[in-house]
């Protein structure tokens, strides 16, 4: 269940706008590039279509859930692919997308609605995702999501 739940928050916060051209901004070094990047990846897994996975992830992607256990592309692609994980929803709240030469360093905030293994499941989550132009394409090397806690109302 541990490995199910990194691979659900894996991409609950891959966020942007998704078009064709801005894949080519990508390209280019942008900021909004790289959004529209995650915007692809966000709106392929509340599909549950794993080619745009298959593409962006590096073959050495390394993401970390909330419960600090890491997984590889293959196991994330195929607990999408035989819907152990389904997304119903992906909401972004905040997202800032910063550019260093070839990186760029994605940090959001949402709101996700998902099952794993048939359980609903709703969260509230952070991430920090880094892509790197790697021979000249765009990969997904690296995911860490950390699971946001209700505020204390302070008794």
């Amino acid at each position: 269940m541990n490995r199910i739940w990194i691979c659900c928050l894996m991409f609950t916060l891959s966020l942007g706008s998704a078009v064709w051209s801005q894949e080519k901004k990508a390209a280019a070094g942008t900021e909004k590039g790289v959004a529209g990047l995650e915007e692809q990846v966000r709106m392929a897994v509340i599909k549950g279509d794993t080619s745009v996975l298959e593409r962006y992830l590096a073959d050495d992607f390394v993401g970390i859930g909330p419960n600090g256990i890491a997984d590889d592309k293959s196991h994330t692609i195929q607990a999408l692919k035989d819907g152990t994980v389904k997304y119903s929803a992906i909401d972004v709240t905040e997202e800032n997308v910063r550019m260093y030469g070839n990186t760029g360093i994605y940090n959001g905030r949402g709101n996700v609605k998902m099952s794993i293994n048939g359980k609903p499941l709703t969260a509230d989550v952070r991430v920090t995702i880094v892509w790197v132009k790697q021979n000249g394409q765009w990969k997904r090397v690296s995911f860490q999501a950390t699971q946001v806690q209700p505020a204390s109302t302070g008794s």
